[in-house]
């Protein structure tokens, strides 16, 4: 029989001790975090790194990390960080806003290709399904809403990453794994940022038999959201053939900009 610890026997700890027992390395997580809330305009490495006492190579990493989690975003413009969406309520109202919004359209958008459409958000590192409207055919490719997805195997996950700066996409990949779901997964992150160039280039992003087996998937990002979002089209592979993207990608932008030009305005 094991032995109990002095919690489960129901001791407590000896008089003038500490009940919790703190972890330096979440002591800083925390440090950083009070500082961030407590700053309106942002915070800079430097002063993060003061604030810690840890040099400044260290302190960047841990800024990255929960930068990858969405507890911290850093403007690329000011190099300043600030508090991320993860603790924003304002902008989970704004999504909520948008999200009612941009139903219809989705919706309307699955009857003109015939194909399951998907609205999707990043979150920390992965990519939320936030509405998603199934094909009404027999045999379709769908997600369920509230789903999350690798950034690295999907046409939503690329749309968006080829938004951010190297450093954030870096940052993403290097807390997650990049598992391969089939023979054609991106893998290494060199690859991954090569693929992000071909999608700035182009304008939209393909999950071509990446996430699945048989799967294709279109995607395009939102530009001038708050918030980093895109809409996406995706469909068995057999049916939604490569000839067929660039209509599909002209109907996914003609309903995206629909869907920002309505939500800036109403804001």
């Amino acid at each position: 029989m094991n032995k109990k610890t002095s919690s489960e026997s129901g001791n407590t700890a000896p008089e003038g001790s500490s009940n919790t027992y703190p972890i330096r390395a979440v002591e800083r997580v925390c440090d950083i975090l009070d500082l961030l809330q407590r700053s309106r305009d942002g915070v800079s490495l430097p002063e993060t790194a003061a604030v810690t006492s840890l040099p400044k190579s260290s302190a960047f990493r841990y800024l990255s990390a929960l930068e990858a989690r969405g507890y911290v975003e850093r403007d690329e413009q000011s190099a300043l960080y600030r508090v991320g969406l993860a603790f924003q309520p304002h902008n989970t109202r704004q999504l909520e806003t948008f999200l009612a919004q941009a139903d219809g359209p989705l919706q309307r958008l699955r009857d003109d290709t015939g194909e399951t459409t998907n609205l999707g958000t990043l979150h920390g590192s992965t990519v939320v399904h936030n509405l998603v409207f199934e094909s009404s055919q027999m045999m379709r490719l769908a997600a369920r809403a509230g789903d999350r997805a690798p950034i690295h195997s999907t046409a939503l996950g690329k749309a968006m990453a080829a938004e951010l700066p190297k450093d954030r996409v870096l940052a993403i990949l290097n807390a997650v794994e990049m598992t391969p779901f089939t023979d054609a997964t991106i893998t290494t992150p060199q690859a991954y940022l090569s693929a992000l160039e071909m999608v700035r280039q182009q304008g939209y992003a393909i999950d071509d038999c990446e996430n699945q087996a048989d799967g294709r998937c279109v995607a395009v990002a939102l530009q001038g959201m708050p918030f980093p979002c895109g809409i996406s089209v995706s469909a068995p592979a057999r049916r939604l053939t490569i000839d067929m993207v660039p209509a599909v990608v002209k109907k996914i932008r003609s309903v995206g900009r629909r869907l920002v030009r309505d939500f800036l305005t109403e804001r």
